[in-house]
């Protein structure tokens, strides 16, 4: 009788302690749900804007239950709560009417966006885009070199990157991807066609924006090491910790790479020569901080990457660049600030970023070593900073962002050897007002939506400059989804400072004669959708007036010259199919055409040079359990290397490329240790995508990754 009584009071003991639960929600891609509304008997409660919850004085085995308007109600036992509650997206039919709760994103996304999601990846951005788009990638796939994204048919300063919203491009310049380093990304969005409305100059061909990662658990720690081919060493730690206010993330990792592959020498087909003077040295550090409050939500990140890369120039002329190096450091300061309003948000973003490094090419032989126009000793040095404010107001149907902002960049270049060389301090001034609408409706099964945006720039030494963008859109839905869309709009691209005022070497001198680049710009789209099937056909046409190319003047001398006009047209097929559950391929098969149509040129109808005929990707994911397997097939046509375009020496052959990864999760308690090996270049090709300049035959990595999460 005893026992039995102790038993009874042990029970109603462990039923009278209370727990005290705490965690987030969030949808099946880890973004987080506010306003959920959740209860347990006559408790109830709603999650917080940034997904927290907190769950006072309950017991283990009651139930809780997560409930919100187009979400999947979910009921979980307290004592199984972890840090994160996963809701799925539901369909609601309202009396023929379909409600879908969508992620508005910041950048205007209409049909014309890709969103690569990203995770267990090591590298960088320029990687993933690799794999995941058609993009052309210019630069040396591997760690350490400089690496630009090019939409088919334009240059890679016409591709505005930004991280976070914030544009990264200094004015007229390629931005190179290659130093945002994969393991920072949760997302990329890709966004095709001229959007100078929405991020200003730069932005003819596209939009790449970089979402970096933030804390997702209470605790999480993660360790990984990286070995290859070319000397590839490379170490990181990440270390991160969130509650229901506070996150923090922070990254550091080591690289090092002799990057000494092989090619073939011009002088010699018949042998392989080696690639060499070519060590690369890097330290990257990558720290987030998030406070999220009555006050609203205030973020802070830190991006800084301090290099050693030797730089052997091409295979044509590496006496003259033999064991030159540059050395230098970038950091980058971002501060992102919002607020609620009832149905307001205002905004604010301030950023700051500096890049300095010193070029030494003073180590050659005699008698290089004499000529005042290659013995280089030189410190470069740029600023840029701004800060972005707007608001917005988002209903059922309506949308509207508008603000302004300002924008401060200077560059200096001191020649250490020959002052007389050097270029005083430069700067650049730009303010600019802006505003986006979006008016979407809903007829049951239809859709329509209008977008119009338009940003107005004021830019020292250059003409005021309007661009404006209109983008309607009409989708059906029943069995399956059609989208039917366009848009027309127009652009522009400052030139750069090293176009405008270098001074000139050997090989190179600038223009301070250039006009800014502008583009009139349509595009017309169809895309069927068929569960998670889809095909998408695209036709995109621009005239881009004063368009910069870069040509060997009567001295043999590159030199950056405005075309009057040219014309760049391009087809896009892109298909995407779930085979399985396990799989899904992804194809895109792009063809371009970019023509001088500049009167009274003698190479007027000639192709604009370095823009491949056509293009195909290929990639095929595999997914089985905590198995994920990667095969992508790349091929790129020919390429025109001048613009005389008499004899096919100058035209660059066709190249494909075959890559391919797998990795394999074991977990064990909160560790997580995942092993991965990535092959490059499979059919080992020895190709160039630049004249003379090679690329790296077949290449392997192996990444060993410890991750423990609290």
């Amino acid at each position: 009788m005893r026992n039995k009584i102790i038993v009874i009071l042990l029970i109603i003991t462990i039923k009278l302690i209370g727990l005290n639960i705490s965690g987030r929600v969030v949808d099946v891609n880890g973004e987080p749900i506010g306003n959920v509304v959740i209860t347990e008997n006559n408790k109830a409660g709603i999650s917080r804007e940034n997904g927290y919850f907190k769950i006072v004085v309950v017991s283990a085995e009651d139930e809780i239950n997560f409930h919100k308007i187009s979400y999947k109600d979910k009921k979980v036992l307290a004592g199984d709560i972890k840090e994160e509650i996963i809701l799925e997206e539901d369909i609601i039919s309202i009396q023929g009417l379909r409600v879908i709760e969508q992620r508005k994103r910041e950048l205007i996304g209409s049909s014309e966006i890709i969103l690569i999601k990203t995770k267990n990846n090591t590298g960088s951005a320029a990687d993933i885009l690799r794999n995941h788009t058609d993009l052309q990638i210019s630069g040396i796939p591997l760690i350490g070199e400089e690496q630009k994204i090019i939409f088919p048919g334009y240059k890679a300063r016409h591709t505005l990157v930004m991280l976070d919203g914030i544009p990264l491009n200094k004015s007229g310049s390629a931005f190179d991807i290659s130093t945002i380093p994969a393991d920072i990304i949760e997302s990329i969005e890709v966004v095709r066609g001229s959007s100078s409305s929405i991020g200003g100059a730069g932005s003819m061909g596209g939009i790449i924006n970089i979402n970096t990662k933030r804390a997702s658990s209470k605790y999480m720690a993660n360790a990984s090491h990286a070995f290859g081919s070319f000397g590839l060493d490379q170490h990181s730690l990440t270390f991160s910790a969130a509650n229901s206010k506070v996150q923090y993330y922070a990254f550091v990792r080591k690289s090092f790479a002799r990057n000494n592959f092989e090619y073939i020498p011009t002088d010699d087909p018949n042998t392989l020569r080696t690639r060499d003077y070519n060590e690369k040295s890097i330290y990257d550090a990558n720290i987030s901080l998030g406070y999220y409050g009555s006050i609203g939500m205030l973020s802070y990140k830190l991006l800084f990457q301090d290099f050693f890369k030797k730089l052997p120039g091409n295979i044509e002329s590496l006496e003259w660049y033999k064991n030159s190096r540059l050395t230098g450091q970038s950091q980058k300061h971002i501060v992102n600030y919002s607020k609620k309003l009832i149905d307001y948000r205002i905004k604010a973003d301030l950023f700051y970023s500096l890049d300095k490094s010193l070029y030494d090419n003073t180590h050659l032989d005699w008698p290089w070593s004499e000529n005042i126009l290659l013995a280089t000793l030189a410190r470069n040095r740029q600023i840029s900073r701004g800060i972005k404010l707007h608001a917005e107001y988002l209903s059922d149907i309506f949308y509207i962002d508008w603000g302004g902002d300002y924008r401060y960049e200077d560059f200096k270049y001191t020649d250490l050897n020959y002052p007389d060389q050097s270029i005083e301090k430069i700067y650049r001034n730009n303010y600019a007002v802006f505003g986006k609408t979006q008016l979407k409706q809903e007829y049951f099964p239809y859709t329509t939506s209008l977008t119009a945006s338009t940003r107005w720039d004021n830019t020292t030494d250059f003409n005021d400059h309007t661009s404006w963008k209109i983008e309607p859109e009409f989708s059906y839905e029943n069995y399956f989804k059609i989208n039917l869309g366009s848009n027309v709009a127009n652009g522009y691209t400052l030139p750069s400072y090293y176009s405008l005022f270098w001074k000139g070497d050997s090989h190179v001198s600038g223009n301070p004669y250039l006009k800014p680049e502008s583009s009139f710009s349509w595009q017309i789209f169809s895309k069927l959708e068929l569960r998670e099937n889809s095909f998408k056909v695209t036709y995109r046409h621009d005239d881009i007036d004063n368009m910069i190319i870069w040509v060997r003047d009567e001295l043999k001398k590159w030199k950056p010259v405005n075309l009057t006009i040219a014309e760049v047209d391009n087809w896009d097929f892109e298909l995407n199919l779930k085979l399985h559950k396990l799989l899904e391929l992804r194809t895109i098969y792009t063809t371009s055409s970019a023509i001088n149509r500049s009167k009274n040129d003698p190479n007027n109808g000639s192709n604009i040079i370095y823009v491949p005929d056509y293009s195909f990707n290929m990639n095929l994911r595999i997914t089985s359990g905590k198995l994920r397997g990667n095969v992508s097939y790349k091929l790129t046509g020919e390429q025109w290397t001048n613009s005389y375009q008499v004899t096919s020496e100058h035209l660059l052959p066709a190249y494909d490329l075959l890559n391919a990864g797998v990795e394999y999760s074991v977990s064990w308690k909160e560790f997580e240790f995942t092993p991965a090996i990535r092959v490059h270049n499979i059919f080992n090709k020895l190709y160039e995508i630049y004249d003379h300049i090679p690329q790296p035959c077949i290449n392997w990595e192996v990444n060993l990754e410890i991750e423990w999460k609290m």
